[in-house]
């Protein structure tokens, strides 16, 4: 049963979006097939980057690497797909404007590219 639990929330918030996605498709066809678009896009992208860690850390797990490095794999695969959200929301149609902090290349864009680059870094080299 615990491991329902995820798929529930997901179906859960699908249902929860439904309202809303039917209100764009009626309103904003245009920006609602463009959103699809890129969510699938964003949805590749997670996967590369899932395939990536999940290579690595086989050949980790070969190397007899230690827990250090599963945690430094782990910490860069949500700094990708952290920084993918933060692309995804620059790109994707909007009804409110992103802060702007978000709304142009800076600072979250260099710590999530570094923290991400510097996981990887790091559980290459052990």
């Amino acid at each position: 049963m615990s491991k329902l639990w995820p798929v529930l929330v997901m179906i859960g918030i699908i249902v929860a979006n439904l309202p809303a996605m039917m209100e764009q498709w009626r309103t904003d066809r245009a920006g609602f097939i463009k959103t699809v678009e890129l969510f699938l896009v964003y949805l590749v992208y997670c996967l590369i980057g899932g395939g990536l860690i999940i290579w690595l850390a086989s050949r980790a797990h070969e190397n007899h690497a230690g827990a250090w490095t599963i945690v430094a794999l782990t910490a860069g695969i949500v700094g990708w797909i952290f920084y993918g959200a933060l692309t995804l929301a620059r790109a994707v149609p909007r009804y409110r404007e992103l802060p702007n902090w978000a709304a142009r290349f800076g600072l979250a864009d260099i710590a999530l590219l570094a923290m991400t680059f510097a996981c990887l870094a790091a559980a290459a080299w052990a």
